[in-house]
């Protein structure tokens, strides 16, 4: 395999996921891409037990939005990757876990593989098409990998004493 097609790969890979991600980020800070029909942000935070809803709904769809930014552009691509690979383990272990891994059954495979492309884009860097290599500002490497998979994996432990069990809030989404 050449250099230039594993970057054009590289490439692929950070627009799908960072696009996708921008996207997610857009449905809770803009109300954008069908996130009306599901119900409020705060409804929707609530009932998965954070509180205050809309601090942790904002909080998600801006990590959502920066991080798929970052990770479009192949700038400070560890840190934008981490950023998505946090946010997808925490939703993993706070909406999806329960439902186990099977999408069709709302599981947590789809957010599984967000989580191992943050983690592995943390470890290899977004390649020679992005603009960590254009200014030369790349700090991927097995460190980055490591510090992004600590933090994703330890990413459920504080929201989870910031939550409340589901069902005790009285703004609960129907």
């Amino acid at each position: 395999m050449s250099a230039h097609a594993a970057d054009v790969g590289l490439l692929v890979l950070r627009l799908a996921a960072g696009l996708v991600w921008c996207a997610h980020g857009a449905q809770k800070l803009f109300g954008w891409f069908g996130a009306k029909q599901r119900g409020t942000l705060e409804a929707e935070f609530s009932h998965f037990g954070y509180d205050p809803p809309l601090l942790f709904g904002y909080l998600a769809g801006t990590t959502e939005l920066t991080g798929g930014m970052l990770l479009c552009l192949g700038f400070a691509t560890p840190v934008g990757a981490g950023l998505l690979a946090i946010v997808a383990v925490q939703a993993m272990a706070a909406v999806k876990w329960s439902h186990g891994p099977w999408i069709q059954d709302d599981g947590y495979e789809y957010l599984l593989v967000l989580a191992a492309a943050g983690v592995s884009f943390a470890l290899i860097g977004a390649g020679r098409l992005s603009l960590d290599h254009l200014l030369g500002t790349s700090f991927a490497g097995t460190a980055a990998g490591i510090v992004v998979a600590v933090a994703a994996i330890s990413a459920p432990l504080l929201p989870r004493s910031l939550r409340r069990p589901r069902g005790r809030s009285s703004s609960r989404a129907g």
